[in-house]
């Protein structure tokens, strides 16, 4: 019986223990622009994804929101339930729509208890928080249009296909930066040939191209995922060729 669920992270369990998880599982879809949490509030659901792409949003303070990070495919939402916390500290909204599976708190807190969930859940904590660190990173460090590809190679990884629907006010918002500045970091990456940008859509058109140009801002995240959660003979390729 195939027990498979399209979410890499659940895949990556042993076939009994997914087996074991199934029922616990209930297949949703993910509409654009759904928040699966909210700051300060209580985590009713994990979340995983199997296509879209849902982000993380640090917000507070009565200031805009900037994204932390992103969960599609490969992860999940609802990290402090990891840790056995079980109220947000930040908002999750979904920024390409899709669909997943969620599991009720409950069940998940239950499910943390099976040796091999908890060590799977643990490693995915710990690459989604280099994911973050690299954000930070690359917010303190890197221009804008380094900032910019990175992110688009990002949600790359995330979705099927090579073109998705990203508006410049969606994309300055996850930036925390204003419109303008996205508009003029999208023509000059447009203008090296790397994408193809037009009202409400971006195409990938020279991928290895703007990964290069990134200036090892993109990359280490990802590797340090395959590293902690690749499993032996079918979860050891990179983020992208999963798709």
């Amino acid at each position: 019986m195939d027990t498979s669920t399209g979410n890499r992270l659940l895949d990556g369990l042993p076939k009994a223990v997914l087996a074991e998880l199934r029922p616990r599982l209930e297949a949703v879809d993910l509409p654009l622009k759904s928040r699966l949490e909210c700051h300060g509030q209580n985590v009713a659901h994990a979340y995983f994804p199997t296509a879209g792409i849902a982000s993380v949003v640090a917000s507070g303070h009565a200031l805009p929101g900037s994204e932390a990070g992103m969960a599609g495919h490969e992860g999940m939402t609802g990290t402090s339930l990891i840790l056995g916390d079980d109220r947000s500290m930040h908002d999750v909204v979904v920024q390409v729509g899709g669909q997943g599976w969620r599991m009720e708190a409950g069940a998940f807190r239950a499910a943390m208890e099976i040796s091999d969930v908890r060590r799977r859940m643990l490693r995915y904590l710990q690459a989604h928080m280099a994911q973050m660190y690299g954000t930070i990173l690359a917010c303190n460090h890197a221009k804008l249009e380094t900032r910019l590809a990175r992110w688009l190679l990002m949600c790359h990884d995330r979705v099927q296909g090579d073109a998705f629907e990203l508006t410049h006010e969606y994309m300055a918002l996850m930036l925390g930066v204003r419109r303008a500045g996205v508009t003029v970091a999208l023509h000059e990456i447009e203008g090296r040939g790397y994408i193809r940008s037009t009202r409400g859509l971006v195409e990938i058109r020279d991928r290895e191209a703007m990964e290069m140009s990134t200036d090892g801002f993109y990359g280490a995240p990802e590797r340090a995922y395959d590293r902690l959660l690749g499993a032996k003979g079918c979860a050891e390729q990179p983020l992208r060729a999963e798709l």
